[in-house]
């Protein structure tokens, strides 16, 4: 039946005429270029990093490193020079501790939108407007507006790929349904302290456990532990002269360096979150 209709047509114009799995195996062999984050963990599961044109999901719930690996995205975009865009819903982010983690925040944009649909308008003319990475993150539960209707999604996931841009929706759960490429869920592991015996103990960090749950054109599922260290511990250790404690034999060496150190291709910063108050939304 295709072939008789594609014998009608002019020979200019029948290349353009393919069935649904021509064009599904076309697109499999079409190279995506993919933009690493510097985390191996994350980059790994994505098989490269974040990949341009698609849309990529990462839930967690509070303390998974969710808010982390954003930030240490967006460092690893702005180190590079690129321009990139928070869509906050959730009012995360607090700007001098992401300077501190390595963004530069002269080629950050930073929207502060209220509510779900707000969120997703201004992703997607971020996204048009020529960003070549937005990051779309929804705080903590309850999301104001709920999860948004799918045709919502399914049209921002087409403006990442008209724009070829690199899109990451950062949720407590699942939010996109079909649209995102890729879906990575972070889990919450245990606390790493500093001290011993009946002294004060230090908070060093968290480990993280990232399992890929979704990636079109991939079957299985696989897992990477990404360790989160704190800002405020690194630069505790970097100026305390004493040995660590026996559980801390896991921690990274760069710990000890003589200066804070910078991002690392395995970590990510453990930042607060701010509790100045935000402008109220309109009701």
């Amino acid at each position: 039946m295709l072939g008789n209709l594609r014998s009608a047509l002019p020979e200019p114009l029948q290349d353009y005429l393919a069935s649904a799995r021509e064009l599904a195996h076309r697109q499999t062999e079409t190279p995506v270029s993919a933009f690493s984050t510097t985390l191996h963990a994350f980059d790994n599961l994505l098989t490269g990093g974040l990949q341009r044109g698609q849309m990529t999901e990462l839930i967690g719930e509070r303390s998974s490193g969710r808010f982390s690996t954003v930030l240490a995205t967006l460092a690893a975009a702005t180190a590079a020079g690129e321009a990139a865009a928070l869509v906050d819903l959730g009012d995360s982010l607090d700007p001098r501790l992401a300077a501190a983690a390595g963004i530069d925040l002269e080629r950050l944009l930073w929207a502060r939108p209220c509510h779900l649909k707000q969120a997703l308008v201004s992703a997607e003319m971020l996204l048009t407007g020529g960003f070549p990475m937005v990051i779309l993150d929804l705080g903590t539960p309850p999301i104001p507006g709920g999860r948004g209707v799918e045709a919502a999604w399914l049209r921002l996931a087409r403006a990442t790929q008209s724009h070829d841009a690199v899109l990451l929706v950062s949720s407590p759960y699942r939010v996109s349904g079909t649209a995102a490429t890729g879906v990575v869920k972070a889990t919450r592991g245990r606390p790493r302290w500093y001290g011993h015996g009946s002294a004060p103990r230090l908070l060093l960090g968290l480990s993280s456990r990232l399992t890929l749950e979704k990636l079109r054109h991939y079957q299985g599922e696989r897992s990477e532990t990404l360790r989160l260290i704190s800002l405020e511990a690194a630069v505790f250790r970097s100026s305390a002269a004493v040995e660590p404690c026996s559980n801390e034999s896991h921690i990274a060496p760069h710990l000890q360096a003589s200066k804070p150190p910078r991002l690392q291709t395995s970590t990510a910063p453990l930042l607060h979150c701010s509790t100045a108050p935000s402008p109220p939304c309109p009701a």
